[in-house]
């Protein structure tokens, strides 16, 4: 897959490009649906993804969800999903557009556009003035075929972005990777943490939560990480740390299980959360924090 970091750096490969147009934050089961369609359906043509590289709402400035997912982790889903080319656009530079002008400017001009792909709550163009309906009607009028997917629906629960949100922030991880479609992770260099799962034999991976990214009910949840393209298993603490001296911000860290021996330090990892094991809390002493880790990193294995 290839990687554009703007509109203009885009050239297209194949006559015809086929478009998933969307934010796409955390490349759910929803965005899923558009995405995969058009690659499925691209055949020998391009498939290529259309999104920011910030958020809309924060580039207007706005007060913005947090995010489910970072620009590499997108790109690492997207590339999981086959798509050919993904275009990380300036919102900036589109936000003025009226709908026919991005129709005309982007779709048709720059991407070539032989076929878009889009939710069914897609807007577009200055002020999102663009819906599905004059979607539909300024691209026919460039032949240009819109494929719309509709809701997608898990156990009775429609799939989005805001409800993903929410299952994160109560710990219901297993039920937000369900809507995911994969596990949700938090991605970044290991930092130097408190040692104390080094202590006890245990390898420890730190890692900061970027600001303006979900942020878990805190607790200890089992998890997965993922070093230099292998997985290990973990028990991950999201926290402040109140027993140890607590932190102005929600640290990320790792106790690994099954690692063995290696220098960690500075690699970047991802960490994926799988199940809440307990929720955080302040204890007595160091050594009553520690017995807890051990019980932790049993349920965990």
């Amino acid at each position: 897959m290839k990687i554009y970091h703007s509109l203009e750096e885009y050239m297209p490969q194949k006559a015809g490009a086929y478009v998933a147009l969307g934010f796409f934050d955390g490349v759910h089961l929803g965005h899923r649906a558009v995405i995969e369609g058009c690659v499925a359906d691209s055949g020998g043509h391009e498939s290529v993804v259309l999104t920011f590289r910030e958020s809309p709402a924060k580039a207007l400035g706005r007060t913005a969800p947090p995010l489910l997912s970072d620009n590499a982790r997108k790109a690492e889903l997207m590339e999981e999903l086959g798509v050919d080319a993904l275009i990380f656009a300036d919102f900036h530079a589109l936000k003025d557009m009226p709908p026919a002008v991005f129709v005309q400017k982007v779709l048709a001009e720059k991407l070539n556009a032989e076929r878009v792909y889009c939710g069914f709550n897609y807007r577009f163009g200055r002020n999102g003035a663009g819906d599905i309906a004059a979607l539909e009607k300024l691209c026919d009028e460039k032949g240009i075929t819109v494929c719309v997917r509709q809701p997608v629906v898990l156990d009775g629960e429609q799939v989005s972005s805001s409800r993903i949100r929410e299952l994160i922030a109560i710990g219901a991880i297993d039920r937000a990777n369900r809507l995911l479609g994969s596990r949700w992770a938090i991605e970044g260099r290991i930092e130097s943490g408190n040692h104390i799962g080094t202590g006890m034999g245990f390898p420890t991976v730190n890692l900061p939560i970027p600001d303006g990214t979900a942020v878990p009910l805190f607790g200890v949840y089992a998890s997965d990480i993922v070093i230099d393209g292998a997985r290990y298993r973990g028990a991950t603490n999201i926290g402040v740390h109140p027993t140890v001296g607590e932190n102005d911000k929600p640290l990320c860290e790792t106790f690994l299980l099954d690692f063995g021996e290696g220098d960690l330090y500075d690699k970047r990892v991802r960490c994926e959360l799988k199940a809440f094991i307990r929720p955080e809390r302040r204890f007595n002493s160091v050594e009553e924090l520690t017995e807890q880790i051990r019980l932790d990193c049993e349920k965990c294995k």
